[in-house]
């Protein structure tokens, strides 16, 4: 009597699993110090994104004048004295990092931050100031952080660089703390370029969100020489916007 085999599965091209305490361990498997690793190396590779500018974040501390004194005047060196440079920047990452860091909400009053490009300190008397001005918008505290940052964004963005006329630069942008709200300014180098001012405005005014924009009677314009502690030469006084 023939007998009859069963017919035998066809070979795989697989090894059979490995069996591991009922697992089956897989090749792509990869530890977290493994992941961490390759994620390290991955942001080492990432290019830093460039700015424009090479920009510097200042802060400018709020000293009562000595009472009792030979020259109650300060001079220039007395208020650059009290500029203390944070960081300078050149990518955008590293903008984030200082920004991210810097403790805004803990200003004391009077006190100021700025952001100016390389080589322009952030007092009128600088050559790049000299003859120029700023918009300066007055901004409620409840608002101020943000408004703050879309300036500096719009700062480093370059997009009021754009609108400025020949001859004429943006210098830098600045917030100094009041009772109950920010002075928030926009620096350009040419105070008498009607037309430059106007465009940096309205540049600004359009980039705002719509919550953010300020009333007409909250911001306004001034050129450094019209305040009066402005002295020119060696007697330069403090750029900070007085109080309207």
């Amino acid at each position: 009597m023939a007998t009859t085999t069963a017919a035998s599965p066809p070979p795989s091209s697989e090894a059979p699993a490995l069996q591991v305490n009922g697992s089956t361990p897989t090749t792509t498997s990869v530890s977290g110090e493994k992941r961490a690793e390759l994620r390290m190396t991955m942001l080492k590779k990432l290019r830093p994104y460039p700015l424009r500018h090479e920009w510097v974040f200042w802060h400018d501390r709020s000293v009562e004048p000595p009472k009792h004194t030979a020259n109650p005047n300060p001079t220039e060196q007395d208020w650059e004295d009290q500029l203390k440079e944070i960081a300078q920047i050149s990518t955008v990452q590293s903008f984030w990092q200082v920004y991210n860091n810097t403790p805004f909400s803990t200003l004391p009053l009077r006190d100021s931050l700025h952001l100016f490009k390389k080589n322009v300190k952030p007092i009128w008397e600088d050559p790049r100031n000299m003859t120029g001005g700023a918009w300066t918008f007055r901004v409620p505290k409840a608002n101020s952080q943000e408004f703050w940052k879309e300036v500096l964004m719009m700062a480093i963005g370059e997009i009021l660089q754009e609108v400025v006329e020949r001859g004429d630069d943006i210098c830098g942008v600045s917030i100094s703390v009041r009772f109950n709200s920010h002075l928030i300014m926009i620096w350009n180098r040419d105070g008498s370029n009607q037309k430059s001012i106007d465009a940096i405005l309205a540049r600004a005014l359009e980039s705002l969100p719509e919550d953010l924009k300020p009333a007409q009677q909250n911001y306004y314009y001034k050129k450094h020489s019209a305040h009066k502690s402005f002295k020119s030469g060696e007697e330069g006084a403090k750029a900070e916007t007085e109080a309207s």
